[in-house]
């Protein structure tokens, strides 16, 4: 799959035990997600480690969200955040992953009133975590949630400019909150796109679906990555191991449509 560099599939933190010997048999290298539980000791970060060392694999992770706004106007919610943040980048680091993934707290309906506060609270939440993520050779990327256009994290990411802060685009999401024409979307964001999301669903609810038993139009949005040559990093987030199966089968045929036709 070479229109991206790597490939992961999402794990819950909670269910590395379990399902980690399987993703290492697999060769899949997981899409960590963390939870405030695992970051207060809950997990051997070297054990991991190690388990996907020796299986020739990486990681990228997921930071926690629940309960958090990196954007939050009440001082101690941003304190809370910034800490279970922070703690984020620390296992990032003895993990050895390649990037987090962070949801950035924009919300249209909550800053209706005052739209430019997120953009304020934000550009005084991120730049010590970016020195953090720096020390760390780690990249922060983030996640588009309920964004009905990309202006407001593009404007956020040209305002810090920095090579440790990027996007994950959500595919899933994009297509249940926002109008904006998919190439538009991927335009917007070339200068900063660094990771992807992939998972499908009907335009009702989050639900993430395999890739092809949706509504999404998988084979123009791989195009549009073509056409602006952008390989961003992917995960797959499948919930279920026969949902990822799914997924890749279902990417894998697309690619192969597209090689054949040339692109």
């Amino acid at each position: 799959m070479r229109l991206f560099p790597r490939l992961f599939i999402h794990l819950p933190a909670a269910q590395l035990s379990k399902r980690l010997p399987q993703f290492m048999a697999q060769g899949w290298s997981p899409e960590i997600a963390l939870q405030a539980q695992d970051l207060d000791g809950g997990l051997n970060y070297s054990g991991i480690r190690q388990d996907l060392l020796h299986a020739g694999l990486g990681c990228c992770i997921h930071a926690p969200f629940f309960d958090l706004n990196p954007a939050a106007s009440d001082p101690d919610i941003a304190r809370i955040t910034a800490h279970r943040f922070r703690q984020t980048i620390e296992a990032a680091a003895e993990l050895e992953a390649s990037h987090i993934v962070f949801h950035p707290g924009y919300d249209p309906w909550r800053y209706a009133r005052a739209p430019e506060a997120w953009l304020e609270h934000s550009l005084l939440f991120w730049p010590q975590l970016i020195e953090q993520a720096k020390a760390a050779d780690i990249v922060l990327c983030l996640e588009n949630i309920f964004d009905p256009s990309p202006q407001p994290l593009v404007e956020l990411l040209q305002h810090l400019d920095s090579p440790y802060l990027r996007h994950c685009f959500d595919i899933g999401h994009w297509f249940l909150f926002s109008k904006t024409p998919i190439f538009e979307w991927l335009e917007q964001f070339s200068p900063y796109l660094y990771h992807l999301h992939l998972h499908d669903n009907r335009g009702r609810k989050d639900d993430h679906r395999p890739i092809g038993s949706g509504k999404i139009d998988f084979a123009s949005f791989l195009e549009a990555l073509v056409q602006l040559k952008l390989r961003p990093n992917a995960t797959l987030e499948a919930h279920r191991t026969k949902d990822a199966e799914a997924s890749l089968a279902a990417l894998q045929s697309l690619l192969e449509i597209k090689k054949a036709g040339g692109s």
